[in-house]
Formats: structure tokens, sequence, C-alpha cells
């Protein structure tokens, strides 16, 4: 016989919580991070330029881009840069295709695992959403739209570009 006493059995005082606590925590992970790509998409994806070709000359006429006087007011052209809702519902398409594949993984691991490249697959959905449509902007030639007629391509599910055309105000 040993000295001590064997020690006596414990009670298992870990908690366990809720089966498939881990893959609902990865969905709020999931949902949250789309989120914020949608914001970050929305606060970015804005920009604007405009141009005036001509003026007014001493007398209070106008002239167009070439300094010759005009009758008509120079039209004056105004881009801005606008999100897209394609991009949304890729988002949106994105977190639903995962939330599918999340149904039929065979493990907490596979679940954890689509979810993160739902994540990553919207932030890559934002960032060339982004440089695409930030550079086909700042790539956008503004002398083309001042003239009779034009027509103009856009990255069009990435990002929308508004034109407007007004004549030039007075003084």
């Amino acid at each position: 016989m040993s000295p001590t006493p064997p020690p006596a059995p414990q009670a298992d005082t870990a908690v366990t919580g809720l089966p498939g606590a881990v893959v609902i925590a990865g969905i709020r992970k999931m949902l949250i991070w789309t989120v914020v790509a949608g914001v970050v998409y929305s606060v970015f994806m804005s920009g604007s330029k405009g141009i005036c070709p001509g003026g007014i000359d001493a007398n209070g006429g106008f002239i167009d881009a070439d300094g010759r006087s005009v009758e008509q007011a120079p039209l004056c052209v105004s881009l801005s840069l606008h999100p897209s809702v394609f991009v949304y519902v890729g988002i949106a398409l994105i977190v639903l295709i995962a939330l599918g594949r999340v149904t039929k993984a065979v493990d907490a691991r596979a679940a954890l695992r689509t979810m993160e490249r739902a994540i990553q697959g919207a932030g890559l959905l934002v960032a060339i959403a982004l440089v695409v449509s930030h550079v086909w902007f700042q790539l956008t030639p503004l002398e083309h739209f001042s003239s009779g007629s034009w027509t103009y391509f856009s990255p069009f599910p990435l990002g929308v570009i508004d034109i407007s055309t007004n004549p030039m105000t007075g003084p």
C-alpha cells in the first residue's frame, strides 16, 4: 500500500459549448469581413473630374477651346465614379455559395477553410474592382467628350461612370 491515497475522480469541469460553435463563430467572422469589404468598396469607389474647354473673354462673351469667340457657351464635361451594384451582388453570391459549401463540409476544419476562402474572395473582388475602375477612370480623356458625338466603354460590372455635360455659366 502506498502512503498516499489515490486521487479522487474529478468531475469534468470543462464547459462544453454548443456543437458547431466553432463553425457559427466562423460564419459570424465571414459575415463581418464581407460587410467590411462592402463598406471599403463604398467608401473608396468615388471620384470625379471635369473640364470646361473655353472660357469668357474680356468683353463678357464666350470663347471656345481655341480662343475664338462663339455665340453659345461651351459645354463643360463632368465625370463621376460610383459603386456598382454588381460588386455587392458578387459579394453576396460569394457568401451564399460559401454557406452552401459549409453545410456540406465533412468537418469543422473544412468549413472554416471554406469561409476563409470566401473572405479572401470578397476582398480580392473589392481590390480588383477598385484598382480597375480607378485606373480606367483616370485614363479616360475628357477632351473627347467635348466634341459633338462620342462613345464610351467603362468597366461596367466594377464601377459606374456617370457623364454629364452642361453649358458653361457666365461670370
